[in-house]
């Protein structure tokens, strides 16, 4: 389970990797120690403990990598998420099963 916050500053980083996770389905996350992963979105988690003892917060993502390894990564220990979808990524993705890529045309 994702830890709380402890500082604004907590609170201000999980804010900004929600903000910069909005509406991406392939993502190259950062751990802030140094290591890098990359996958599909699978689940995002948050929540807080309704104002007790002074609001807190916490969340996790859940991303699935191209070895179907699923990770459930707390945003306390991410540095950064970035958008990580192109065209070769998402054909690579959808080959694996891990994607499916429809086309809508509206007239």
């Amino acid at each position: 389970m994702a830890h709380w916050t402890e500082t604004i500053s907590d609170q201000q980083h999980i804010a900004d990797l929600v903000n910069a996770m909005h509406s991406v389905g392939i993502v190259l996350i950062t751990m802030l120690d140094g290591n890098a992963v990359e996958g599909v979105v699978r689940n995002v988690t948050s929540g807080n403990n309704g104002g007790i003892n002074g609001w807190k917060y916490r969340g996790e993502i859940e991303i699935e990598t191209t070895s179907r390894q699923r990770l459930i990564l707390d945003f306390l220990d991410i540095k950064s998420i970035v958008n990580a979808w192109n065209q070769s990524k998402a054909e690579e993705y959808q080959r694996l099963g891990l994607i499916q890529i429809s086309s809508i045309r509206i007239q």
